[in-house]
């Protein structure tokens, strides 16, 4: 009991940490266009211990396996099995879907990567995450005003409803991660290939 407490302790040190050097990343004195490059490195950097501090506290306080594959105890080396021609089985898809369900704004890269994996080939999973990261920075309600692309993979309006449908998600919405990914896969394999994206990972 007590080395739990203390793992806990240590848990929050660790976030605390975590989130100051992730404040730090964000302090810039001055903005001007020569320093751009550096503000969106600082805020890449921000995102990313937040995500790591969130995942640290998550594994010290035993909740490895619920977050890591949605309630399933099965190790996340699963992830790096080959993806079904078939697409993902009901129980993969409601496991995914249950993981996302508590999720409002971003998604960490655990959960894209979960989910990328049920759509996309593994030797395409990292182009993918990397592509997902790139289009709408890991936020599924992301929408580009200049060309109405909505989503994780930001699909232009014009070519969602084929997608959606195609890959088996008719009438869903452009902000539903899931469908998102899935529209995403059936475009790279079946539409077009990585150029449908502005970033090709």
């Amino acid at each position: 009991m007590r080395l739990r407490r203390l793992s806990f302790v240590a848990g929050w040190a660790a976030v605390a940490l975590l989130a100051m050097a992730g404040f730090a990343a964000f302090d810039t004195p001055d903005t001007n266009v020569d320093e751009l490059a550096t503000e969106t490195a600082a805020a890449s950097l921000g995102h990313a211990t937040g995500a790591y501090a969130g995942l640290t506290f998550a594994l010290l306080a035993g909740d490895t396996a619920e977050l890591s594959t949605g309630g399933d105890a099965s190790s996340t080396d699963d992830l790096e099995e080959t993806t079904d021609p078939a697409g993902p089985s009901a129980s993969e898809q409601s496991s995914t879907a249950s993981m996302l369900s508590e999720t409002s704004g971003w998604l960490s890269q655990v959960q894209v990567r979960a989910l990328v994996s049920l759509y996309f080939a593994a030797e395409d999973v990292n182009r993918a995450v990397r592509v997902a990261w790139c289009e709408s920075r890991f936020d599924p309600n992301s929408t580009d005003l200049r060309t109405g692309a909505v989503g994780l993979f930001q699909h232009l309006p014009q070519y969602w409803d084929e997608r959606a449908e195609a890959a088996g998600f008719p009438d869903a919405d452009p902000t539903d991660p899931v469908a998102s990914t899935a529209a995403a896969a059936w475009a790279v394999y079946d539409g077009g290939g990585w150029d449908i994206f502005a970033c090709r990972g």
